[in-house]
């Protein structure tokens, strides 16, 4: 029985092994910023999606609150979410640390909006604008 199970764990120690995940890259840019942002998001990689976050109290609150909205859907809502596209409907560039992203997903089709900065950690969205006055 035991030397049934010998390749078995091989190959999923194997896996293990073999399941690197790509270290996040910092964006080059606020739109690509951003974008990383949503589409990580969308694909309910929270995780990830935190990583391209400005993190302070008030973002991660706003985030707390995404993550549960996210969460929330049910099975097929989520799936939905996940295959949608990101459609950017407008980018502005406030000037060469500020970026503003206008965009909606083909799921929901709501309208909406994100700040992107630039830190000394690279391109961070700034949840604060989207909840906040809009410059």
């Amino acid at each position: 029985m035991l030397k049934k199970l010998i390749p078995y764990a091989f190959i999923a120690l194997l896996q293990i092994a073999c399941n690197n995940d790509k270290p996040v890259e910092q964006a080059d840019n606020g739109l690509e910023g951003g974008r990383n942002f949503i589409e990580n998001y969308m694909q309910g990689d929270i995780t990830k999606a935190q990583l391209y976050m400005v993190e302070d109290p008030e973002n991660l609150a706003y985030f707390d609150e995404m993550s549960k909205s996210y969460f929330s859907m049910d099975k097929e809502g989520r799936n939905q979410f996940r295959q949608a596209s990101i459609q950017i409907n407008e980018v502005k560039s406030l000037n060469d640390q500020t970026t503003v992203i206008y965009y909606q997903n083909s799921f929901d089709k709501t309208p909406r909006w994100i700040k992107v900065i630039y830190t000394s950690k690279g391109w961070k969205v700034d949840l604060k604008y989207s909840y906040g006055p809009k410059l």
